[in-house]
């Protein structure tokens, strides 16, 4: 019902869902990742750095106190749809058809809650050496899939980690009220002198 609600006009997105899903979007855009972490600068790409901020997001509002346990559902959700809402718009104008668009949704919709998972646990590990290895495997196998060069993984995935690790650093009213926003990621050297 609230799904048909908000197709009909009545019911408008979460706020906090937009916000964090604002700031995901910023985060994901930052040029860096394109130019010097080698993600293709493509629809797909776009799609999957949007995917990969929006899981550690997502992972952040799972770790909320149980006790607010409606919120945290209702936010994981409100969140997925505003994401696959802006996917629709964005599709459109890049001239999918009606037709086309079942095609397109479906199966991104279903990637990205694989990568959510896929990314949650790449980052449960608490050996940090364990943690940048399963995560740099996951990002080549979802965001440099289709790259013969997948030497950015290793670079994208300490981003990641420092994003994961800002967003442990929240206060549950920041997530929850969509009040976080990332700070700017620094430039830094890991142990074999490569830079973020």
């Amino acid at each position: 019902m609230k799904a048909l609600l908000k197709i009909l006009g009545f019911n408008r997105a979460d706020p906090a869902a937009e916000r964090l899903y604002a700031t995901a979007v910023a985060t994901a855009r930052r040029e860096d990742h394109f130019t010097q972490m080698g993600v293709p600068d493509t629809v797909d790409g776009r799609f999957d750095m949007i995917s990969l901020v929006t899981a550690l997001l997502n992972r952040r509002i799972g770790m909320a106190n149980p006790k607010h346990v409606l919120r945290i559902q209702s936010l994981a959700q409100e969140l997925f749809d505003v994401m696959f809402a802006d996917m629709d718009v964005n599709l459109r104008e890049l001239g999918v058809s009606d037709e086309g668009m079942k095609h397109r949704i479906k199966p991104m919709a279903g990637a990205h809650l694989g990568r959510v998972k896929a990314y949650a646990d790449a980052l449960a590990p608490v050996d940090e050496d364990e943690r940048l290895k399963r995560l740099t495997d996951a990002l080549v196998r979802n965001v440099y899939r289709a790259q013969e060069d997948t030497s950015g993984a290793h670079a994208l995935a300490l981003r990641a980690i420092d994003l994961s690790l800002e967003l442990d650093g929240a206060t549950d009213d920041e997530i929850l009220s969509g009040r976080f926003v990332f700070s700017t990621p620094e430039i830094r050297a890991d142990e074999e002198g490569e830079h973020v």
